[in-house]
């Protein structure tokens, strides 16, 4: 009996990240493609992760090599139709994951939409738009926690919703042990790179003031889109940060792990924190991580000084730091892998 034909499409960094453990699973249990877009498309962004993470090469790179929607979905589409998918499995909020979405509801494919249910509330992110439309047109939904299948329920999606875990635990808890620890003694780690905040001169001036006022080292590995603005706003940065190229994940997680804490805008990079019992501050004014939140392991401080000044201060001087390093992980297990590919397969 031949094995169904599932495709799965990414395009980012995360992905590849939160996809390592369970693309070898699809893999075994069906006919399986993978299919890159090039959203992020240089070494250290893309190449670099498959190398580490021993992933293998992607059936097809479209080579798209930009984060146009519309570019990605007319070539995706001319892939699916030819490859007639039974299932298309896309993660998260990218543009990859919209557009794969899109084009694989126009080929008449069945859509497996994985982290669905994520909520941010926040109009002004393009991610929040993408992970709504993804979980509307999709077929099966698989939540990482009760919270996203309450928020689906909510708008009205009521089937074939599964609570599966983050698969973000899974790679963590495989790739950890291979960290590599960085020699920079005492630091706060910080990462910024979305599009509503390092494209906004204000909140990138606020938060540049904000780490200035800050009497610790920061080591900063630079997201290229965060480089190109402030070269463009003119702004440099405060004499307290150590730049990095951007660095591959055993680097990255080393970084994380021996950091006081972490300052960041990323959904991922929460998930991480969380995972490795770091404290994470959040510097957006809103999370679609609300678990982490609610668990203690994560503040929302948006790019205020004074905010992020005395939140710093009690996490490395006080006492706040070392509760938020007992805050329980509530992303699951490290089965999230697992449970999907054996899910998928009693599905098809």
């Amino acid at each position: 009996m031949s094995k169904p034909k599932v495709v799965t499409v990414f395009g980012t960094r995360p992905e590849i990240i939160k996809m390592a453990v369970l693309i070898p699973l699809l893999d075994d249990e069906f006919d399986h493609t993978v299919i890159f877009t090039s959203q992020h498309y240089s070494y250290n962004m893309a190449k670099l992760f498959f190398e580490q993470l021993g992933l293998r090469d992607p059936d097809i790179i479209l080579e798209i090599n930009s984060s146009d929607k519309q570019s990605m979905e007319a070539s995706l589409s001319s892939s699916l139709d030819k490859l007639k998918p039974a299932l298309v499995t896309v993660y998260g909020d990218t543009n990859s994951a919209i557009a794969a979405a899109r084009a694989a509801k126009s080929c008449g494919a069945k859509l497996a939409h994985l982290e669905a249910g994520l909520r941010s509330y926040d109009e002004r992110m393009p991610e929040e738009h993408n992970r709504i439309e993804t979980d509307k047109l999709s077929d099966f939904l698989f939540a990482p926690t009760g919270l996203a299948k309450k928020q689906l329920e909510k708008e009205g999606m009521k089937k074939n919703i599964y609570v599966v875990g983050n698969t973000i635990v899974d790679s963590v808890k495989t790739f950890s042990k291979k960290a590599k620890d960085p020699a920079f003694g005492d630091y706060i780690l910080l990462t910024a790179h979305r599009q509503e905040n390092v494209d906004d001169p204000k909140w990138l001036s606020q938060l540049l003031d904000s780490i200035a006022k800050l009497s610790y080292k920061i080591v900063f590995p630079m997201h290229p889109r965060t480089k190109k603005m402030l070269e463009e706003f003119g702004y440099s940065l405060p004499a307290n940060v150590k730049v990095l190229e951007p660095v591959g994940y055993f680097e990255f997680l080393g970084l994380m792990k021996n950091s006081s804490l972490v300052l960041t805008d990323s959904g991922g990079v929460q998930e991480e924190c969380i995972c490795l019992h770091v404290p994470c501050l959040t510097v957006r004014s809103s999370t679609e991580r609300w678990e982490i939140v609610a668990e203690g392991g994560n503040f929302i401080v948006g790019s205020e000084p004074r905010l992020i000044s005395s939140y710093v201060k009690q996490i490395i001087d006080g006492d706040l730091g070392q509760k938020m390093r007992k805050a329980r992980n509530p992303l699951g297990d490290g089965k999230s892998s697992k449970r999907i590919a054996r899910l998928l397969k009693s599905l098809l």
